[in-house]
C-alpha cells in the first residue's frame, strides 16, 4: 500500500468513519453520499470489506462500507500505526478495549500481521 493510500484512508476514517459494533461483532463503518461513492470503493479495494447501498432514509441518500471479521483484524495494525491523534483515535482505542476478547481470539491462534512496510506498498 502506498503512503498516499494510507493517508487517504486515515483521512476518510477520521472524517467519516465510526468504530462500532452490532450484537455479534465489532466493525468499522464509513458512510458517504450517493453522489460520491468513490472514496469507499477505494477503502474496499485497499482494505477489503464490503460496500452496501444505496440507501434512502428521509432526505439522506448514502452508501455504507463495512470492514469486519478477518479483514478488520488484519487492518488493526494499520490503524494502530497510522490513525492520527483525534477523537476517532480515542474512539478506536476505547473500541479495542471494549472488544478485546474478539480481537484476542485470532491473536492466540496466529501472530497478528505487522503494518505494511515501504517495500510492500
Amino acid at each position: 500500500m502506498r503512503e498516499f493510500d494510507i493517508g487517504y484512508i486515515m483521512g476518510l476514517i477520521v472524517g467519516e468513519g465510526s468504530f462500532t459494533s452490532d450484537r455479534r461483532q465489532p466493525y468499522l463503518q464509513v458512510k458517504v453520499h450517493v453522489r460520491d461513492p468513490f472514496p469507499i470503493r477505494h477503502l474496499a479495494d485497499r482494505l477489503g470489506g464490503r460496500v452496501y447501498g444505496p440507501y434512502r432514509h428521509q432526505t439522506r441518500h448514502y452508501y455504507t462500507w463495512l470492514l469486519r471479521g478477518p479483514a478488520l483484524k488484519a487492518a488493526i495494525p494499520i490503524f494502530r500505526t497510522y490513525l492520527p491523534e483525534s477523537w476517532r483515535r480515542e474512539q478506536f482505542e476505547q473500541w479495542l478495549v471494549q472488544h478485546s476478547e474478539f480481537f484476542a481470539l485470532e491473536r492466540g491462534a496466529a501472530a497478528s500481521p505487522e503494518p505494511f512496510s515501504d517495500v510492500e506498498r
